[in-house]
């Protein structure tokens, strides 16, 4: 089936609150998801011989090289973003023999799971998601609806009132 005619994937909401969650690299990538696993409330472990420096303080930081056994049975998700297609597959592999979910930023028919761009307002939230396909029309549709959000929110909460 071609990616043209296959149905939508289901977009599941899960409470990561105090889940592990690994994200095996340090660079932009992996910050942006880490950014967002945060927001959920994931407790998160980031593996990476180097981090950037905007990579969120709130991450317990591995300085080294990502290990087979960084990939525990009581793990959520898992992240591969590192800069190596070698070590991504790799995660992955692992991740799926363990029948954890993973996310390979750098190979879209690697994922069992796309990485959303999240959009909150609290616990209220909507997800924009390409499947991998398009992540510049993700982040626009991510901007629009960034931009009238707290309108929305604002006129809920005055519906409430009433």
């Amino acid at each position: 089936m071609s990616e043209s005619n296959r149905p939508p994937f289901f977009p599941m909401m899960i409470d990561l609150l105090g889940k592990k969650v690994l994200i095996v690299g340090g660079g932009l990538v992996a910050s942006r998801r880490a950014s967002t696993l945060i927001k959920c409330g994931a407790d998160i472990t980031a593996v990476s011989p180097k981090f950037i420096a905007q990579f969120p303080p709130e991450t317990h930081r591995i300085n080294r090289a990502f290990i087979p056994e960084d990939i525990t049975p009581d793990l959520t998700l898992v992240i591969a973003a590192t800069n190596d297609r070698m070590t991504n597959h790799e995660i992955h592999s692992l991740a799926n023999s363990l029948g954890i979910p993973v996310n390979v930023a750098d190979c879209q028919s690697e994922c069992s799971f796309f990485f959303p761009s999240l959009i909150n307002s609290g616990s209220l939230g909507v997800s924009v998601c390409s499947a991998g396909q398009s992540s510049s029309l993700t982040h626009r549709l991510s901007e629009r609806l960034r931009k009238v959000w707290p309108i929305w929110i604002t006129e809920e909460n005055n519906r409430k009132i009433r």
